[in-house]
């Protein structure tokens, strides 16, 4: 990957000046065509590339950078929520060694009724 970066490096370095001078003095004989060239190579008007692509990517990737943005911050709010849960399971499950049946009861009178009617059914499985 650094080749790459490396080439494309030294290519956008090289100047796009044409020594026209040398080429004379190389080919001796028949200097009128650097002349030509020249001539050619100073009256060239290349179009201006405009094209609206950049400025469509930079639109679609902020669309999708806002939204990675709000999916982060709602992550965020969902990982503070969990934390809570787990301390709370946490703190559950060490007093679960504690607590009692009538404490279980009073927070959940309906499992008492349940229990109840099941021993009253002679139910015990």
């Amino acid at each position: 990957m650094a080749d790459i970066k490396d080439a494309v490096q030294r290519d956008a370095d090289r100047s796009t000046n044409v020594d026209f001078a040398k080429f004379k003095q190389q080919l001796t004989n028949s200097p009128e065509i650097v002349d030509l060239f020249q001539k050619a190579y100073t009256t060239l008007k290349l179009p201006k590339y405009e094209s609206t692509e950049v400025e469509d990517v930079t639109k679609a990737f902020k669309v999708l950078e806002d939204e990675a943005k709000k999916q982060a911050a709602e992550s965020a709010k969902r990982i503070q929520e969990l934390e809570k849960e787990l301390v709370l399971l946490k703190e559950e499950r060490e007093s679960l060694e504690r607590v009692t049946m009538d404490e279980i009861f009073e927070r959940e009178p309906e499992m008492r009724e349940k229990f109840n009617e099941q021993i009253k059914k002679d139910e015990w499985f």
